[in-house]
């Protein structure tokens, strides 16, 4: 049996090597050409070109974390995994991967990647999880392997989907191409998906105009979990709104033009009404849900996850790999192997990357656990401006208006008493003038 290099870790010397964080500026010399599983992730490696060819029972690589300005060259067929995160790999030429065609995972996140020349991944027929996130692409890759089943485009400046490209992804179940530049989706964009289950289109740059209908019924038809609080940009009037919110007209005015009015809703006039009368809480309810069911969805484990704190109850299987031990805890095992052989330990920690993607989606939410009045405060909070119903002021005003009339008329009768009294008054004093002033004239006679 070769022993194991100095500074690595290895389980069992020619299966599983870890040689991680020791300052590699090149591979280490003694590493058995038997080993099935090999990480050198984050050290100083720059160029590994063909030193790994010998290897031709290797399954496993990781060379995430280094220096690697471009794809490795003269990799053995016999890889199935291939995790070359966090490098500085800024393109992908046509014949990078002909000779990888068993390769079912290849991790390419948080590179510099600009183009991808067509057919590059044409000949990887068993590809299953391909990431490609937080690069610098502009479009879709071309010819994708229709073997696919999870893509992870996020973080990108994508500005438009590619329908021949998304077409033939027949098998695709999970689609992230969130934090890009979309504006709309083509007609027809996710109907030759017939196994999509989950889609992540959030903080895109969404014109909400009359391009953007069919992903607006798409989403309304609630085929797949997914995010639905999708905020225009587009127009000024509609920008900072959720697209779900909105009404059709609001959308598109023209869709419901007089002399098309019979012609073209005919067809869908269920749906229309539907459309028209969908309210903001059913929105965000769905919305809701949505949302936390995207938190049940499984992730591809990613190899560089270190645990720091080891729990002892945490049991090893018999046979390892990069993605069910780290470097931390082989080293932990080769301590505990002389106490006790029948209880070594591991475990498969979700990554912190994950962990920040499920936050994100469910932090705006109140979690699964959340009583029911929790619920509905956070739901009625999430709806502040939404028009609320206030009472009807109607019965209040002809009340009032009826005292007032009543005030007007006594007001009316007491002046007209007043007015009476008053000539009353002037009557009298009229009749006493003249009957003084006959007597004033007898006496002067």
């Amino acid at each position: 049996m070769s022993p194991c290099p100095p500074g690595c870790c290895c389980t069992r010397p020619g299966l599983l090597v870890l040689c991680e964080s020791l300052g590699l500026r090149s591979l280490p010399p003694s590493v058995p050409l038997s080993t099935s599983a090999l990480s050198v992730a984050r050290n100083q490696l720059c160029n590994v070109d063909h030193l790994l060819r010998p290897f031709s029972s290797l399954q496993e690589l990781s060379l995430s974390h280094n220096l690697l300005a471009r794809f490795p060259r003269g990799l053995p067929p016999s890889l199935e995994s291939l995790l070359l995160q966090e490098n500085r790999i800024t393109y992908i030429t046509a014949g990078a991967l002909r000779q990888l065609g068993n390769l079912t995972r290849l991790d390419l996140e948080d590179n510099r990647i600009r183009a991808i020349q067509p057919g590059a991944l044409q000949s990887l027929n068993k590809l299953e999880v391909l990431t490609l996130k937080g690069n610098k692409l502009t479009s879709l890759p071309l010819d994708l392997p229709p073997s696919l089943t999870h893509l992870d485009l996020s973080a990108n400046c994508i500005s438009a989907l590619d329908l021949p490209s998304l077409s033939s992804l027949v098998n695709l179940q999970v689609l992230r191409i969130n934090s890009n530049c979309l504006r709309s989706v083509p007609e027809s964009a996710f109907d030759s998906l017939p196994r999509l289950r989950s889609v992540d289109l959030t903080n895109n740059l969404w014109e909400c105009e009359c391009d953007i209908l069919y992903l607006y019924r798409w989403l309304l038809s609630g085929r797949v979990k997914m995010a639905t609080d999708l905020v225009c940009t587009e127009p000024v009037h509609l920008a900072h709104r959720l697209l779900l919110n909105l009404s059709v007209m609001a959308i598109c005015p023209h869709v419901l033009k007089p002399d098309e009015r019979t012609h073209h809703l005919a067809p869908n006039s269920a749906l229309e009404r539907k459309l028209e009368t969908l309210t903001v809480e059913s929105t965000t309810q769905s919305s809701f849900e949505n949302k936390r069911n995207l938190g049940d969805l499984s992730e591809p484990v990613s190899i560089e996850t270190v645990s720091k704190d080891l729990p002892e109850t945490r049991v090893l299987h018999e046979h390892y790999t990069l993605e069910t031990l780290t470097y931390e805890e082989c080293l932990f095992l080769n301590k505990t192997q002389s106490a006790s052989t029948s209880h070594l330990k591991t475990t498969s920690s979700l990554p912190d990357e994950e962990q920040k993607c499920r936050d994100n989606i469910t932090g705006r939410y109140p979690p699964s656990n959340a009583t029911s009045a929790e619920v509905t405060r956070a739901l009625l909070s999430t709806n502040r401006d939404a028009a609320w119903p206030t009472p009807n002021p109607q019965p209040f005003t002809q009340q009032d208006s009826a005292i007032v009339i009543s005030l007007l008329v006594v007001l009316c009768v007491l002046v007209a008493l007043l007015i009476l009294a008053v000539l009353l008054a002037l009557k009298q004093v009229l009749l006493r003038q003249q009957r003084v002033a006959p007597l004033d004239a007898g006496s002067g006679g």
